[in-house]
C-alpha cells in the first residue's frame, strides 16, 4: 500500500427508510340492513368470541337469558362492556362460567380438550338479541 494514498469517501450520504406507523385496526359489523356499517373495536370482538347456540340456550333466550363463548381473560365488567358496544343493550347480569378440560381418547392417544369461558347474559325486559339467524 503506498503512504499518500486517499480514500473516496461516497459523497451521498446514507438514506433509512423509515415505516410510518400503523393504524389500529377495527372490524366492521352490520347491526342490520337498512342501517350502515358501523365500526367496532377490537377490545369488543376479541372479549366475545360466538353466542352458544344449543338447545339448552334456545330455552334460555326465552327468559332474556343469551350464553356467549368469551375470552379466557374476559371479566364481568368487561363482558358487560363489550355488549353494550356489539349489541347496544346495557345488560342487568353477568354470570361467568369456566368450562374446564375433560379427557377424550382418538384411538391410542390420549388428550384433553380445550378450556374456554362462557357468560350467560341477562338482558332488561323486552330486549332481545337475535344472534340464533347470525349463526
Amino acid at each position: 500500500m503506498k503512504k499518500n494514498a486517499t480514500i473516496d469517501v461516497a459523497a451521498e450520504p446514507v438514506v433509512k427508510k423509515v415505516r410510518a406507523p400503523r393504524a389500529k385496526k377495527a372490524t366492521t359489523v352490520e347491526t342490520s340492513t337498512a342501517a350502515p356499517l358501523r365500526t367496532v373495536s377490537r377490545f369488543a370482538t376479541n372479549t366475545i368470541l360466538a353466542p352458544l347456540v344449543t338447545e339448552k340456550t334456545a330455552k334460555l333466550s326465552s327468559a332474556n337469558v343469551m350464553v356467549f363463548r368469551v375470552a379466557l381473560s374476559a371479566t364481568r365488567v368487561a363482558i358487560k362492556q363489550a355488549m353494550k358496544e356489539l349489541y347496544n343493550v346495557t345488560p342487568v347480569k353477568v354470570n361467568v362460567i369456566t368450562v374446564r378440560p375433560r379427557a377424550v381418547r382418538f384411538g391410542g392417544v390420549q388428550g384433553t380438550t380445550k378450556s374456554y369461558k362462557k357468560a350467560l347474559v341477562t338482558l332488561p325486559k323486552g330486549t332481545t338479541i337475535d344472534v340464533f339467524a347470525s349463526v
